[in-house]
């Protein structure tokens, strides 16, 4: 469980995205949309909860955030290991050579395993991010755009792993415009307007006018 309690963040040059008095509770098995307009604090609290500030970007913080009721890590954690086998498996000692066998073949990544994630697409590249959480065991995932530049099907794709890892007990950030995805994948709406926590609602048939408005949307463009 993830715990947010009066969560107050001014980065230090003034730029927009702080926040104001944030309270949130997230528990295990939730995948939470993430939404609002630019400047909103959104990427900010990603930033707060990867453990990034008050490290890398300076400002005043108050409030704590504690994961199981302990303060919380820096859980960053990019791609950049020499390829999509060695990003599957960096940073365990010894790992089980049929976990990363079974796990790179599930997501369909064995014909890329020896090449730099780099040079993949955008939907490989998001397959070889879940296939890292799904290895190293992470507890905590936080998806940025994920569908971006994604077709129809790769799309689908993305929705049900992340629907695989949430009913696996993770938990699950994404932030996102594409309303398809957001239907296909996610259980919880949080919507951000200058830094206050405006929305906490959770998608289901009865919030639908609320979240059709959040999201711009007119009554008919339903793609639930």
């Amino acid at each position: 469980m993830i715990e947010l309690n009066q969560i107050c963040f001014t980065y230090a040059d003034g730029a927009d995205g702080g926040l104001k008095d944030i309270d949130l509770t997230v528990k295990s098995g939730e995948c939470i949309l993430l939404c609002g307009r630019s400047g909103c604090g959104k990427t900010t609290i990603t930033r707060l909860i990867n453990g990034l500030i008050p490290g890398f970007f300076s400002g005043e913080l108050e409030g704590d955030v504690t994961i199981n009721n302990e303060s919380m890590q820096d859980v960053n954690y990019e791609l950049f290991a020499e390829s999509v086998r060695a990003e599957c498996s960096f940073g365990i000692r010894n790992p089980p050579t049929k976990l990363l066998d079974d796990t790179i073949d599930l997501l369909g990544l064995m014909p890329y395993q020896n090449r730099h994630s780099n040079t993949l697409s955008g939907g490989q590249k998001q397959r070889v991010a879940v296939a890292v959480s799904m290895i190293c065991g992470k507890e905590l995932l936080i998806f940025d755009e994920p569908t971006s530049g994604l077709d129809y099907d790769s799309m689908e794709q993305v929705a049900r792993l992340i629907r695989s890892l949430a009913s696996n007990g993770k938990i699950i950030f994404v932030v996102t415009h594409d309303y398809e995805f957001v239907c296909q994948s996610c259980s919880r709406l949080l919507h951000f307007d200058n830094g206050t926590l405006e929305e906490d609602l959770l998608l289901s048939e009865q919030n639908e006018k609320k979240i059709h408005t959040i999201f711009g949307l007119k009554e008919e463009e339903n793609y639930a």
